[in-house]
């Protein structure tokens, strides 16, 4: 582990005198990974099942609570290790708190967001995997971050550790999305990681059905997502139906236009005989005209999909507008009979910020 320590002072002769090393979190390791842990501490392999089972089998976060580990070894737990790195910042809720918006504290600084969602049914916690993007979407806060940095697997873990703490008691089932900010197929091995670790039965055992990555349209990752099995689904940001509109709104488009996109995506259907999702953000009169349905259908012709309708949420001052009601019913009511299904999401916590496009972290800048 490499571990960047601070110089606090020197002495006129002698070696600086540095601060005591950050702890190293636990979450994020798998129960396999814990034994070969707990056995390099001169422990018994098992233990690190036992630990394993605490953390993701029933939401411990102290040591001191894991009451069939000998005292001691919690003691030492406790000494060198924590359960989690992330510092609840702020958060924003409803006032009927089916959707909260939690800021989280990185180590090193950064702010990221993360989103509980419900509704009378369904429970589900929308991740971050990047700090910032890259990507630049015009329609999205997080694009107008511009890169920052990747979060680590346990970074992505620890959201969905913190958020299933705030299930209602006896509540067990509930979704992920790697819907918050950053682009998840950009930070492949972290993701990949974090989302194997909490399908895991010895890990957080939600099952890959339950688990859906969204990507802007990274061809190549698409593919090597197929090609390695994983069972997660997969939704496609898509946005516009032709190249030099998708372009305008998604500079990724330019490096990864529709024909090989969409080769990928039959790909990944052909290779996991899983239906695809496609977003789709209406933005009045650019997107959301009968001729762009049109297209639309015949962008995604004979595939196994569902066309997920997101009606614009605002991001501050710019050119984009929701469509009015009708112009949002004309559109669906041409995609109904022609493509296999179609939904209308109008996103949850738009009021407070945390709705779809919407997550920035915004309490960056504020005093700690």
């Amino acid at each position: 582990m490499n571990v960047k320590s601070e110089t606090l002072a020197r002495s006129k002769n002698g070696p600086s005198l540095r601060g005591p090393e950050p702890r190293e979190c636990l979450l994020g390791r798998t129960a396999p990974e814990l034994e070969k842990l707990l056995y390099a501490l001169g422990e018994k392999p098992y233990r690190g099942r036992q630990i394993a089972e605490w953390m993701y089998g029933r939401g411990m976060a102290s040591f001191a609570d894991m009451t069939n580990l000998p005292a001691a070894l919690r003691a030492k737990l406790e000494e060198q290790f924590t359960i989690g790195s992330l510092r609840e910042r702020s958060r924003r809720e409803t006032p009927d708190r089916r959707t909260r918006k939690v800021a989280y504290e990185l180590p090193d600084g950064g702010i990221i967001e993360s989103v509980f969602m419900s509704t009378a049914t369904r429970f589900t916690f929308c991740l971050s995997s990047q700090h910032g993007c890259a990507f630049a979407c015009r329609f999205c806060a997080t694009g107008r971050m511009g890169r920052g940095r990747h979060l680590t697997a346990s970074e992505i873990v620890e959201q969905a550790f913190r958020l299933r703490s705030e299930l209602p008691p006896g509540q067990a089932e509930y979704n992920i999305v790697m819907m918050g900010m950053g682009e998840p197929l950009e930070n492949y091995d972290e993701v990949l990681a974090a989302l194997t670790l909490m399908s895991d039965p010895a890990g957080m055992a939600v099952p890959a059905k339950r688990i859906t990555i969204s990507t802007v349209g990274l061809a190549p990752q698409i593919m090597r997502l197929a090609d390695q099995g994983h069972r997660f689904r997969l939704a496609v940001s898509l946005h516009a139906a032709d190249d030099v509109q998708r372009s305008k709104l998604m500079p990724v488009n330019r490096r990864f236009p529709l024909e090989q996109l969409m080769r990928a995506v039959r790909h990944h259907v052909d290779r996991t005989g899983r239906r695809v999702t496609f977003e789709y953000i209406l933005l009045e009169e650019l997107n959301d005209t009968i001729a762009d349905a049109a297209r639309l259908v015949r962008l995604v012709a004979q595939l196994p999909c569902k066309i997920n309708l997101i009606p614009y949420n605002p991001i501050g001052p710019g050119k984009f507008k929701r469509p009015a009601p009708e112009r949002i019913e004309r559109f669906v009511e041409y995609l109904r009979p022609r493509v296999p299904a179609v939904t209308v999401r109008y996103s949850q916590g738009v009021e407070i910020g945390a709705a779809c496009g919407q997550l920035a972290g915004e309490e960056e800048s504020a005093p700690g």
